[in-house]
């Protein structure tokens, strides 16, 4: 998502250029990115190895990837991207940075949602089921009934 690297940059030369800083101690900001930075390049590699590039880049559209790290969440992708965006910003400790994350939030929940709409038209049921079992960006808690 290219949206991720205008945030890194922005959070780079703000912190550069004396703009506002967000107030965490270093180690704090460093640790914070680290685990984010982390959590984000896992998902991207769990979501890349499970959906191979000819579906990633919109070649074959027949194919609804519900195995791996999606059947926990719908766009581990995306996530991916937005925590890496959130590492940049706290790592950099950029209140800008912080900022344009959180437009970058906004912006792919609303793309997402867009294309949410598109994949149900294509898939139909089976895309509605599996809507309604995995989460968006936060898994879904499986429900524990029993049938009586």
């Amino acid at each position: 998502m290219p949206w991720l690297i205008v945030v890194i940059i922005a959070s780079f030369f703000a912190n550069r250029s004396g703009l506002p800083l967000l107030p965490l101690a270093e180690w704090v900001s460093y640790l914070t990115c680290a685990l984010l930075a982390v959590l984000g390049i896992s998902l991207l590699a769990l979501g890349m190895k499970v959906c191979p590039l000819r579906i990633l880049g919109g070649r074959d559209r027949s194919v609804l990837v519900t195995n791996g790290v999606y059947s926990y969440i719908r766009h581990p992708i995306c996530l991916s991207c937005i925590l890496l965006a959130f590492s940049a910003a706290i790592g950099f400790r950029s209140a800008v940075g912080l900022t344009m994350a959180i437009v970058a939030l906004i912006i792919a929940y609303v793309h997402v949602s867009f294309e949410e709409r598109e994949l149900e038209r294509r898939f139909g049921r089976a895309y509605c089921e599996y809507k309604s079992n995995v989460g968006m960006f936060v898994p879904k808690r499986k429900s524990t009934k029993t049938p009586e």
